[in-house]
């Protein structure tokens, strides 16, 4: 039994031997090189690369359009100063004037606009005991602290009454006005540009304005005063002053006094004179003098809507019900005016500007007794039925709402509408 044993253990020692020299032989056989062949001189194994990722291009992205710029400009109808409309303001206590209280509804408007104009018919000297209403205008200047104070920018006093105090009354008036901040339209030295370029935003408007007559008072002037001083209208004038302006502007204006007094409409000369300053480069025209309302209108030039408002009335003044001299008839319209809102939009890649909107903003000029004293107050009116608070008594709003419904019938409202 133990000799089997032990040839049994031989056998198994003899077949573990076996198996240890041909695991060698195998590692031997992983490379045909001498042993010693250096690691450069061997053959690497064959490296399949793996495929790359697709890319997927990244667009480029679009530039952000730079949004419009926009302007606002606003403007009042004529302020015409009887002597009843002064003494309103007067506080003799004080020895001063006051005009804030009969102003200052429209003050939160004009707060709106970026530029703003109202309509001077009258005179404003210094000279305390020289003050008078119709037919010869002569107003305390202490009117000029009042448009300041409620927004307004520029005083056109190119109208039929800037020479009621003649040449000199004329400049003191504009010295006044530009004492208190405000710029000046229709008077000049002679030598300056006869138009303001007023740029909000980006975009430059010039205005200027022009008068069809002094009331004959520019006859005691020299031909050369009038051509230096006045903006009397003139078309070969307007033509090329016009061209000048739209040189240097993006937008014009033109403040325009003519007309017919008390009626409403314009004349046809009115009509072709608008035409034609549009042809020649106006944008919008303001105008003034009938001391009523006239009609309001977009006329489309290569392609471009303009408006013109052919007069917007009397802001203030004391023609009216109740009161003796013109209008003889119809004299409640004689208290209607407006704020004109006219908004421009510039293309900021194209550079072009145009009329974005047109808003009529319609005032009525109630007049009421105040302990045997007149006084006077301007109400506008956004809108029929807007007064809810009971600021006004039913009688008032009555009459303020009427006045909006004669306004309204003859303006209308514009925006521009991308086609």
């Amino acid at each position: 039994m133990k000799h089997n044993i032990v040839i049994i253990a031989l056998i198994c020692m003899l077949f573990m031997s076996s198996c240890a020299q041909n695991g060698q032989q195998t590692s031997n056989t992983g490379s045909d090189l001498p042993e010693g062949t250096p690691v450069s001189g061997q053959i690497a194994p064959e490296i399949m690369p793996l495929p790359s990722p697709e890319t997927t291009p990244v667009p480029t992205p679009e530039p952000t359009p730079e949004p419009p710029k926009t302007a606002v400009l606003m403007s009042a109808g004529d302020c015409v100063l009887h002597k009843l409309f002064q003494d309103s303001a007067y506080i003799p206590e004080e020895g001063r004037y006051d005009f804030y209280s009969i102003f200052s509804p429209i003050e939160k408007y004009l707060a709106e606009s970026d530029v703003s104009i109202i309509s001077f018919e009258s005179a404003a000297t210094n000279n305390r005991k020289d003050y008078t209403g119709y037919p010869l205008f002569n107003c305390p200047p202490e009117i000029f602290d009042t448009f300041k104070a409620v927004g307004f920018d520029i005083v056109n006093n190119s109208n039929n009454h800037q020479l009621d105090r003649k040449l000199t009354g004329m400049f003191e008036t504009r010295d006044n006005i530009k004492s208190r901040g405000l710029d000046v339209l229709g008077v000049y030295d002679g030598e300056e540009q006869r138009y303001l370029v007023k740029e909000v935003n980006g975009i430059r408007i010039g205005i200027m304005a022009y008068t069809y007559s002094c009331n004959m008072n520019e006859l005691a002037l020299t031909e050369e005063q009038r051509y230096k001083h006045l903006a009397l209208i003139d078309r070969e004038r307007i033509q090329k002053e016009l061209a000048d302006m739209e040189e240097n502007v993006d937008v014009s204006v033109v403040c325009m006094h003519w007309g017919v007094e008390y009626r409403q409409q314009p004349t046809e000369e009115q009509k072709q004179l608008a035409r034609d300053m549009i042809s020649w480069g106006a944008d919008v025209i303001l105008g003034s003098h009938p001391h009523v309302v006239e009609p309001s209108e977009m006329i489309e030039h290569n392609g471009e809507q303009k408006y013109v408002i052919y007069s917007m009335g009397n802001f203030v003044s004391n023609q009216r019900r109740g009161a003796s001299g013109y209008p003889l008839t119809n004299k409640e319209r004689a208290e209607d005016s407006m704020l004109v809102k006219v908004v421009f939009e510039k293309n900021s890649e194209t550079g072009k500007t145009i009329i974005k909107e047109v808003t009529h903003i319609p005032t009525w000029l109630w007049r009421y007794n105040e302990n045997g004293i007149y006084r006077f107050r301007i109400i506008p009116v956004p809108y029929k039925d807007f007064y809810q608070d009971n600021e006004y008594s039913d009688d008032v709003l009555s009459e303020a709402y009427q006045s909006y419904d004669r306004t309204m019938s003859l303006v209308k409202d514009y925006r521009h509408e991308e086609p």
